[in-house]
Parts: structure tokens; C-alpha cells; sequence
């Protein structure tokens, strides 16, 4: 426990913040909320009560505390050890970053102090897990719907670096979509708010990882703000990305949108790739499919319209074939008459 005495009026909230070591508001009001705080040996769990100079404020500290079902945001339900279990996965951590697999469903970060998100659960577990951390920041965002690795940056040149330099770094996704394209190919996108004639195409290679008779699975080299342009070019394979949009079809409740892979590049140049396992939903909305090869919509068309001009063809020649002695009947009676 530890204890200190008030010497100027504020909120409870506030003096917790500056005198308890509390990472987050988030994590202080919740302490004060399950009674771990008490003023004047009282316990008072009204986080906006005024506090009066002279009174003594005793609060639970962070390296005592036991794991309290309200004040583990993350879930992890252990004290402040390093062998704590994280609440999301980690795939990777050294000194200087750690990234974590967000899952679809949970709000990556959020200014609302109320709403439970991704960043504040990981942060309140590195804040226990990691005391040596400079400082606690997220490098990228990732979407409500959507999964995929999310960087947090240990220091601030860390966090600086990676932010500025995130679009330069190499980026990869599994993107799940209904309909099928050729294998192992580049998609030709164009931005739709650019004018007809002046519009830039963009390329993005990918591969056909399995497949079937209705869905189809992608690894693409892009980005989350690339997702725009990969509609617009998935609609003209005549493909959708599933769970993207109200009118795009959604058998999983989420989007078919995973950042799997990253390479990252430090300040002096080090070179961090950073991998991910395919989500589990996407197994299963694929199980029985083969890959890696799917017979592609424009083949598909072509052996149509092969058939169809095959058969145009035959009924051209029988018709000929019909024709020819009408045409010398009657030109043999033309010559008698």
C-alpha cells in the first residue's frame, strides 16, 4: 500500500494520475471504482470526488496488486510479472517494438476513455509486463472489422521513425473474396475519383492460396488504405470482397481483410520482418477448397464462347449443306424452262 498526503484540492481522479503511477485515466478510475483507493481510511470509489488539502490518500500499489477481475483490461488475470500471458497474441518483440495480431470485432484505439479497445488492453499490459518501456504508442491502425499485426513502439525515435516511414515499408495480405481470379497474377486497379481520362493505374501481384467453387483465397502486396483501389479491381474480375460494404456478401461477420506480413526498417537501417498464421475463420470458409490454381472468370467466358461459336458454326454448315441442292433444283429448272 501507499499512501499521500493532499496538498492541493483537485479531483480524486487527477491525483491518483500524477501521484499513483497509473498508466491510463482508464486504469485509475478503475481501481478507484473497485475500492482499492481510500481517502482518510475511507473507501471512496467516486472518481470525480474533491479531495481537500491535508486528507491522506492510500491506494493499492502497482507492484503489490493482485489480479483483480476489474483492473485486468487485457484479461490476463496475473500480477506484474513478465510471464504474464498477453491479451492478444504477440508475434514478435525486442527492445525497440512489439507487434500483436488484432483480432476483427475489437476497436484497435479510441479517444473515449470508456470504450474497450485493443491498444488500451496491450498498454496496460506492457505498462505491468514491460515497467522499462519509455514510452507505450501504436505505429499503425488497423479497422474494427478487419485483423492483422499492430506495431507498438517502445521509445519515441521508434515510434517517429515507423510512423513516417509506414507507407515505404513492405505490406501483406490475405484477402478473401467471392468469385475467382486468374492464379498467381497482377490485379490493374484505377482510382475512381480521378477522372476517366486522367486516371493512374496501379498493380498489385498476388496469389491464389486455395479455392472454391464459390470463394476464393488472396495474398496480395498492399496496404489497408490500398483497399479502395483493390475493389474497384476485384469488381472488374467480377469479384467482391467479402464483409466490405452493405451490399458485399458476408458469411464470417467480418472482412476478408488480414495484414499477415510486415518488413520493417529501423532508424539505422535493421530489417524486421514480421509474419502472421491465417486467420482461423478463413480455414474454415475455405476447408475442402483446392489451391492453388482456380479456373479464372475470362477462361471461363472463353471456352463459352467457344462452344457457342462452335455450335454457330456446325448450324452454318448444315444450313449450307440444305441449301446447296435447293439452289441447283432450281437453278436446273430455270435452264428447262
Amino acid at each position: 500500500m501507499e499512501s499521500k498526503q493532499v496538498k492541493v484540492d483537485g479531483p480524486l481522479l487527477d491525483f491518483l494520475l500524477e501521484s499513483g503511477h497509473y498508466a491510463t485515466r482508464t486504469r485509475a478510475r478503475t481501481a478507484i471504482k473497485a475500492g482499492a483507493v481510500t481517502v482518510d481510511g475511507q473507501v471512496l470509489k467516486i472518481p470525480s470526488a474533491e479531495l481537500k488539502a491535508g486528507q491522506t490518500v492510500t491506494w493499492q500499489s502497482l507492484a503489490a496488486r493482485k489480479s483483480v477481475k476489474d483492473f485486468d483490461l487485457g484479461g490476463s488475470g496475473s500480477d506484474s510479472s513478465k510471464s504474464a500471458k498477453a491479451p492478444y497474441e504477440v508475434v514478435y518483440e525486442d527492445d525497440n517494438v512489439l507487434a500483436y495480431i488484432k483480432p476483427a470485432g475489437m476497436v484497435f484505439a479510441s479517444p473515449k476513455p470508456q470504450v474497450k479497445t485493443s491498444f488500451t488492453a496491450m498498454k496496460s499490459w506492457m505498462s505491468i509486463s514491460r515497467p522499462k518501456c519509455e514510452c507505450i504508442q501504436f505505429v499503425n491502425r488497423i479497422e474494427k472489422e478487419s485483423s492483422g499485426i499492430s506495431i507498438i513502439a517502445k521509445n519515441l525515435v521508434w515510434r517517429k521513425h515507423l510512423q513516417d516511414e509506414w507507407q515505404h515499408f513492405q505490406r501483406r495480405m490475405y484477402v478473401l473474396v467471392e468469385g475467382h481470379l486468374p492464379a498467381d497474377d497482377v490485379l490493374f486497379c484505377f482510382n475512381q475519383e480521378e477522372g476517366k481520362k486522367k486516371r493512374t493505374k496501379h498493380e498489385f501481384a498476388y496469389r491464389t492460396m486455395r479455392a472454391t467453387p464459390a470463394h476464393t483465397l488472396l495474398k496480395i502486396e498492399a496496404g489497408f488504405e490500398h483497399v479502395p483501389l483493390l475493389m474497384s479491381g476485384l469488381r472488374r474480375q467480377q469479384c467482391l470482397l467479402i464483409g466490405k460494404g452493405k451490399e458485399m456478401p458476408d458469411p464470417l461477420g467480418r472482412s476478408g481483410l488480414h495484414l499477415f506480413g510486415v518488413d520493417l526498417v529501423g532508424p539505422e537501417g535493421e530489417v524486421i520482418k514480421v509474419k502472421s498464421r491465417v486467420p482461423q475463420p478463413f480455414l474454415n470458409l475455405m476447408k475442402g477448397g483446392k489451391g492453388p490454381k482456380a479456373e479464372p472468370n475470362w477462361k471461363r467466358k472463353e471456352a463459352h464462347g467457344a462452344g457457342r461459336s462452335g455450335h454457330r458454326s456446325e448450324k452454318m454448315q448444315s444450313s449450307s449443306r440444305t441449301d446447296r441442292p435447293q439452289r441447283s433444283e432450281y437453278s436446273n429448272e430455270k435452264k428447262h424452262r
